[in-house]
């Protein structure tokens, strides 16, 4: 029984050294978010022919990109980009450590011809 007994007590040693010395398991969570988000209810305000440049810039703020279509004068295409990163993480002290990170992109794109928008859409 001696020995039964000093594995016993080592044990409860052992345990009482691991809670002493912190937490054991822990977790993170983090979600990182940039760009401009562009809502469905935005979107079902653009009308095709009737929706100006200048009601996209105040309601969405400056696009992403912007950029000329070289061979259509008067065409421009806006480009709103839209990122969620989120990491979570957790560990067992001294015997598992693990993660995972899961990207959610969006892109809405409008096309604008002298000032208003003739077509959007949606990416991703």
């Amino acid at each position: 029984m001696p020995l039964i007994r000093h594995i016993v007590l080592d044990l409860t040693i052992a345990a009482f050294i691991f809670a002493a010395t912190g937490c054991l398991i822990g977790t993170s969570n983090k979600v990182k978010e940039s760009g401009t988000p562009v809502a469905d209810t935005t979107l079902r305000q653009v009308e095709i022919g009737k929706t100006t440049e200048s009601w996209l810039l105040a309601t969405l703020g400056p696009p992403t990109t912007r950029s000329k279509v070289d061979d259509q004068p008067g065409v421009e295409i806006f480009a709103y980009n839209h990122q969620v990163v989120r990491t979570s993480g957790g560990y067992v002290f001294l015997l598992f450590s693990g993660s995972n990170e899961k990207v959610d992109q969006h892109r809405t794109v409008f096309e604008i011809t002298d000032g208003v928008v003739t077509k959007y859409w949606s990416e991703g």
